[in-house]
C-alpha cells in the first residue's frame, strides 16, 4: 500500500467496519437483527463503527436499507446489473473500506462472494462471521437435506458437496430468476473445483472467525483454534418477565407454546404434534398446543395455529403460555426463540442441538431432548404439566439465565470489545498489514 493509505490509516485506528452483503432493514432474517444490535450497542458504547452494505441492482432483498433511518453509519456500494463478477464486487468493496480506512474490518453476512471479499480486505485485521451453515455447505446454509441434518460438509468432502450444490440451483440457474444465494454462487464462481483453494485462502487470511454455537466451531478442521464462540443477544427489558403462570390456573389447560417458522419443517412442529398426540391419547385433556403458524386454519382436538404474528405479538403470546418448547429437528446455529422464551419466564424443552444446547441448561431452565424424540419429549411435557413448582422454578432460572447471559450489553462487553483491543493492538504496531496469532 502507498504512504498516503498508510498515513490515513494511522489517524484513524479507532474505526471499525463492518462490510455485509445481504444486510438489509427491516431485516429479512436473524442475521440482519444481529448486526444491527452489535453495531448499535458499539455505536453508544462509543465505537466508531461503519456499516458497508453492498447493493445488487436486479436481486432484490439485497442492500435494501434507508442509512438516513439507522442508529449508526452506513454506506451503501451499488453494484449495478453490468459490474457482479466477484472481482468487481470485492475490488469495489475494498475502494470504500480503504476510504474510510479503519483499523479492523469485521465481514458479516455473505454466501459465495464472501471469499473473494476476504481476500481483498486481507490487508486489515479481519474477522469472519458467519451465521449458519454457510461456511460448511455449498448450497444454503441449512445444511438440511432430505428432511434430515446432512452429515456431508464442504471443508471436508469439497467435491461431493460441489457436486451436491450444483445439482440442487441447477434448475434455478438455468431459468435466470434468482435468488441471493444463486446470484452468489454464480458470481463467485463457487460451481469451479478451484474455488474450494479460494474459500481455504480466505479462512487463512482471517484473523478470527465467529460462529454461532461449540458444535459449529469443532467442526471447523485446522480453523478451529482462530475461531470463537459469539452468542446472539436480547434486550431483556423489552421482553416482559411473565410470572403470571406462577398463578394456578386450576381448571384451565395448561399452554404448550412454539414460536417462530413453525411452517418450516426444519422447525420440528410434527415432533411437537406427535408428542401432544401421544398426550392426548393416553386421556390428557389438560393441555393445549400454539403455534406461530402462518395458516391460522391448521388446528385439531389440542392444537391451534395463531397465524402470522409480528414478533412484538408474539412476546404477549409468552404471557398466555405455560412452557415453550422448541424441537427444531436442523442444527439450529443460535436459537434465538428459546432465549426470548426464558427470557420471559417461561421454561423451554429443545432439541439437544446446535445453539440451543447452548442456551438451554438441562434440568435447570427447561429440558433437552433428541432431535425427533416423540417420546422423550412427551415425557418432559409431562413433567412439567404436572408440576407447577418445577415450572416456576425452571421459568425463573431462565429469565436470570437470559439477562445475565445473553443481553446484548454482556455480549458485547464479554466478547466484542475484548476482540476490538486486541486486534487494534496488533493494528497500532503492523498497520494494514495482517496478522496472525
Amino acid at each position: 500500500m502507498d504512504d498516503a493509505y498508510n498515513q490515513h490509516h494511522a489517524t484513524n485506528k479507532g474505526r471499525v467496519a463492518f462490510v455485509d452483503l445481504l444486510f438489509s432493514w427491516p431485516p429479512n432474517g436473524g442475521a440482519d437483527v444481529d448486526l444491527y444490535h452489535v453495531v448499535s450497542t458499539l455505536s453508544r458504547q462509543g465505537v466508531d463503527a461503519r456499516v458497508f452494505v453492498v447493493q445488487f441492482a436486479g436481486i432484490p432483498g439485497r442492500g435494501q436499507v434507508s442509512p438516513d433511518e439507522m442508529p449508526f453509519q452506513v454506506e451503501p456500494i451499488a453494484m449495478p446489473q453490468g459490474a457482479q463478477s466477484h472481482e468487481s464486487i470485492a475490488k469495489a468493496v475494498r475502494r470504500a473500506v480503504d476510504a474510510w480506512a479503519p483499523s479492523v474490518v469485521f465481514l458479516m453476512h455473505g454466501y459465495a462472494l464472501k471469499p473473494w471479499v476476504a481476500l481483498e480486505l486481507s490487508h486489515y485485521p479481519l474477522v469472519g462471521r458467519y451465521y449458519a451453515h454457510e461456511l460448511l455447505c455449498a448450497r444454503n446454509a441449512l445444511r438440511f437435506k432430505d428432511r434430515w441434518p446432512c452429515p456431508n460438509d464442504y471443508l471436508r468432502e469439497p467435491e461431493h458437496c460441489r457436486r451436491c450444490a450444483l445439482t440442487h440451483l441447477g434448475p434455478e440457474i438455468k431459468s435466470g430468476e434468482w435468488r441471493a444465494w444463486t446470484q452468489d454462487y454464480v458470481a463467485a464462481g463457487a460451481y469451479a473445483s478451484d474455488y474450494y483453494r479460494i474459500y481455504q485462502e480466505a479462512l487463512d487470511s482471517m484473523t478470527r472467525i465467529i460462529v454461532s454455537n461449540e458444535q459449529l466451531r469443532g467442526e471447523l478442521g485446522r480453523w478451529k483454534n482462530k475461531a470463537m464462540v459469539v452468542p446472539g443477544g436480547i434486550h431483556p427489558e423489552q421482553i416482559p418477565f411473565h410470572d403470571t403462570h406462577s398463578i394456578e390456573k386450576k381448571n384451565d389447560p395448561k399452554t404448550i407454546f412454539m414460536a417462530g417458522r413453525a411452517e418450516d419443517p426444519t422447525k420440528g412442529l410434527d415432533v411437537l404434534l406427535a408428542a401432544g398426540q401421544l398426550l392426548w391419547t393416553s386421556k390428557r385433556d389438560d393441555f393445549r398446543v400454539l403455534a406461530t403458524h402462518f395458516d391460522a386454519r391448521q388446528h385439531n382436538a389440542f392444537f391451534t395455529s395463531t397465524g402470522w404474528l409480528t414478533h412484538e405479538e408474539t412476546l404477549a403470546r409468552y404471557g398466555d403460555a405455560d412452557l415453550c418448547v422448541v424441537p427444531s429437528i436442523w442444527h439450529e446455529p443460535f436459537g434465538l426463540v428459546a432465549l426470548e422464551a426464558m427470557a420471559a419466564g417461561l421454561p423451554v424443552c429443545a432439541s439437544d442441538i446446535g445453539g440451543l444446547r447452548d442456551i438451554v441448561v438441562h434440568g435447570e431452565t427447561g429440558f433437552l431432548f433428541d432431535p425427533g424424540d416423540v417420546a422423550g419429549l412427551s415425557q418432559y411435557l409431562i413433567a412439567l404439566l404436572d408440576n407447577r413448582e418445577l415450572r416456576i422454578a425452571m421459568g425463573r432460572a431462565g429469565r436470570h439465565r437470559a439477562v445475565t447471559q445473553f443481553s446484548w450489553d454482556v455480549v458485547i462487553q464479554r466478547h466484542y470489545l475484548p476482540l476490538l483491543t486486541k486486534l487494534q493492538q496488533h493494528s497500532a504496531t503492523a498497520t494494514g498489514e495482517q496478522i496472525h496469532e
